[in-house]
């Protein structure tokens, strides 16, 4: 069931309600699957995601909230605290690119990156923060181009280098209260948001190594709630070269044909599997 103003969480707040888990772009691949291992844990979800489509199953609460009209998600905060509500865990999962060079960028497009990507985690865990008690976890969903910068998706690298920003200073922020900040670093994972970023012009790099699944990450994100560490990389090797060459810029700059090759050796193998899988 879709939940839209007036909202009522009552049944949350129970003395025998499940522990609560709010997470966005649960629409997603990797939401998808985090929200069943979530129900599977022992979670009701307050699945949020610009539609509210999450398919519907016990233990979840679709929630239409379109990230870039931060009113939606205040409305949901203000029921939920109305109601008692304390949420347990904060995935932050939503996320979008749209490739573009600089000195082509359609603006809107620049502010939907930066809304959905940065500036609504940022407001989401101000309101959630509010509702959580000690022992509360929150995670954030972001990307190895939190790392390395992307040609061509100056905008979407710029977003996710500053959630990591964000995300190290409120582990700190937060840390009296004992509540736990994690955040997972995937490379490329196959879901329909790599389609739709190939299709639109993405880095080859993303093919370096290959994808992972949605699953893949919904298990790493399921491991940090129960045993919180600050950064995880997917996959890690990848992790150790791009703070590596975070810190050594001239050595990105020499590497990078290296890597470029090797990604579009890495694409060819990719769309090669995907065609004789028939898609």
């Amino acid at each position: 069931m879709v939940l839209f103003a007036p909202m009522s969480f009552s049944f949350l707040s129970s003395a025998n309600a499940r522990p609560v888990a709010l997470l966005t772009g649960a629409a997603g691949g990797i939401g998808t699957c985090l929200t069943s291992r979530l129900v599977a844990a022992g979670y009701h979800v307050l699945a949020l995601s610009r539609k509210g489509d999450t398919p519907a199953q016990a233990h979840v609460s679709a929630l239409a909230c379109d990230l870039t009209h931060p009113a939606q998600s205040e409305a949901i905060f203000t029921a939920l605290k109305a109601d008692g509500v304390s949420i347990r865990v904060l995935v932050h999962c939503a996320g979008v690119i749209t490739p573009q060079r600089m000195g082509a960028c359609d603006t809107a497009y620049v502010s939907t990156q930066l809304a959905v990507n940065l500036e609504a985690p940022i407001f989401l865990t101000m309101q959630a923060l509010a509702l959580m008690p000690r022992g509360g976890r929150i995670v954030f969903v972001n990307s190895m181009a939190a790392l390395v910068p992307l040609e061509g998706s100056s905008i979407y690298t710029a977003s996710k280098f500053g959630l990591r920003g964000f995300a190290l200073s409120l582990a700190q922020d937060v840390r009296s209260r004992g509540i736990s900040v994690s955040s997972v670093f995937p490379g490329a994972v196959d879901t329909p948001m790599l389609h739709r970023e190939m299709e639109n012009g993405g880095s080859v790099l993303n093919f370096v190594t290959p994808p992972a699944t949605a699953d893949d990450i919904a298990q790493i994100v399921e491991k940090l709630i129960k045993r919180p560490r600050l950064e995880v990389f997917c996959p890690s090797a990848d992790g150790v070269l791009a703070q590596f060459m975070l810190m050594m810029p001239r050595v990105w700059r020499l590497i990078l044909p290296i890597l470029l090759k090797k990604g579009l050796k890495g694409k060819k193998k990719y769309l090669d599997k995907k065609s004789k899988c028939g898609f």
